[in-house]
C-alpha cells in the first residue's frame, strides 16, 4: 500500500528504533529500559509510526507481542533504515576524530578470524587513519546492503547470481567432524559417514553449511542423524561436544577459529563436500586503496 501524501514526512529515527527495540525485547518496559525511555514514550513511538504508516506493525496475543503481517513484511527495510542512520553518525563521528574512513565489510565470522583479521593487522601500519567494521553475516540481507551501498566489500559461501553484484572465488575448505579428545573417535584418521550417522550429533540450524551438509549425508546413507541438540552459535555447539554430548559436522575453516582445549577436528572421509568463499562486490562500486590492498591479501590467502 502507498503511503498517502498526508503520511509522506520523512520516518522518525526514534520512532523506528522504538519499533525495533520492541521486536528485539518482546515488551515495551524491556524496550525503554533499552533505550533509556520511558514506556509510555516507547508505547508513543510505535503509534506514531503506525499512524505515519497506515498499519498496525505490532499486535498482542496469549504469547505476547508479535509482528503483524504488515509489521513482518517492513521490518527488514526498518532495519536498513536505522543502520544507515547509524552509518552516517559513526562516518560524522570518525571525521570528527580525524579518521577518513569507514571500510565495512559482511563476512562469515571464521573467514573474518581467519582471513581479514591477519590481512587487516598487516596493512594497519599503511593504514592507520580506517577503521575495519565488520558484520558477521553470509546470507540475502548482506547482497541487499552491498548493492545498495551499505556494505563495501562481502565476504560469502553462499552467492548465487544476482543483478549487480559481481563474485569472485577466494578459498575452499572441506568438512570435518569436531569430537571430544576423550572420544575413542578422536584417534580416527577420518570419519566415514556411516560412523557419523550412527554417533550423536549436535546439529546446526536449517540453512547453515553444516546442516546443509548433515542432510546430504543422511540422504547418502539412508538413515536419520541422532540428533541430540540443536544449536545456533558455533561456540556452544563446540562446549556441548566438548562434554561427551556428541559429535558435530562443520567447515574446516569453522573448526580451526573456534576449536576449544579438548577438542579435535578429525577430517570427514568424503572429500567431495566442499565450501567456496568468494567476494562480492558491488559492480559499480570503485574500491579505495585500502580496499584494493585489502583484497589483495585476501587473494593472497586463497588455497
Amino acid at each position: 500500500m502507498l503511503i498517502g501524501r498526508s503520511r509522506r514526512e520523512e520516518l522518525s529515527v526514534r520512532r523506528v528504533r522504538s519499533v525495533l527495540a520492541v521486536v528485539g525485547q518482546g515488551s515495551f518496559s524491556a524496550a525503554a529500559q533499552e533505550l533509556g525511555l520511558t514506556q509510555p514514550a516507547v508505547s508513543q513511538h510505535v503509534k506514531q509510526l503506525e499512524d505515519q504508516l497506515g498499519l498496525p506493525l505490532l499486535a498482542r496475543d496469549a504469547e505476547g507481542i508479535r509482528l503483524t503481517s504488515g509489521g513482518a513484511a517492513l521490518l527488514p527495510a526498518l532495519r536498513r533504515f536505522l543502520a544507515g542512520n547509524e552509518a552516517i553518525l559513526d562516518h560524522l563521528a570518525s571525521i570528527n576524530q580525524g579518521t577518513r574512513r569507514i571500510v565495512r565489510v559482511a563476512s562469515p565470522a571464521s573467514f573474518a578470524a581467519l582471513h581479514i583479521a591477519p590481512v587487516f593487522k598487516a596493512l594497519r601500519t599503511d593504514f592507520l587513519d580506517h577503521i575495519l567494521d565488520v558484520s558477521e553475516i553470509d546470507d540475502a540481507e548482506a547482497f541487499l546492503k552491498i548493492r545498495a551501498g551499505d556494505i563495501d566489500l562481502g565476504i560469502s559461501s553462499v552467492f548465487t547470481p544476482s543483478p549487480g553484484l559481481t563474485f569472485e572465488p577466494l578459498r575452499q575448505d572441506g568438512a570435518c567432524v569436531v569430537v571430544s579428545a576423550d572420544d575413542p573417535l578422536s584417534r580416527s584418521a577420518a570419519i566415514d559417514a556411516e560412523t557419523l550417522i550412527a554417533t550423536p550429533v549436535v546439529r546446526f540450524p536449517i540453512g547453515t553449511t553444516s546442516d546443509d551438509w548433515l542432510s546430504a549425508v543422511a540422504e547418502t546413507v539412508g538413515r536419520l542423524p541422532d540428533v541430540v541438540a540443536e544449536v545456533r552459535q558455533l561456540v556452544t555447539g563446540f562446549q556441548l561436544v566438548r562434554q561427551g554430548l556428541g559429535v558435530t559436522l562443520v567447515p574446516e575453516d569453522a573448526a580451526r577459529a573456534c576449536l576449544l582445549p579438548g577438542l579435535v577436528a578429525v577430517p570427514f572421509a568424503d572429500r567431495s563436500l566442499v565450501r567456496t568463499f568468494g567476494m562480492v562486490l558491488n559492480e559499480s562500486h570503485v574500491p579505495s586503496d585500502f580496499e584494493r590492498r585489502l583484497i589483495d591479501g585476501l587473494r593472497g590467502r586463497g588455497n
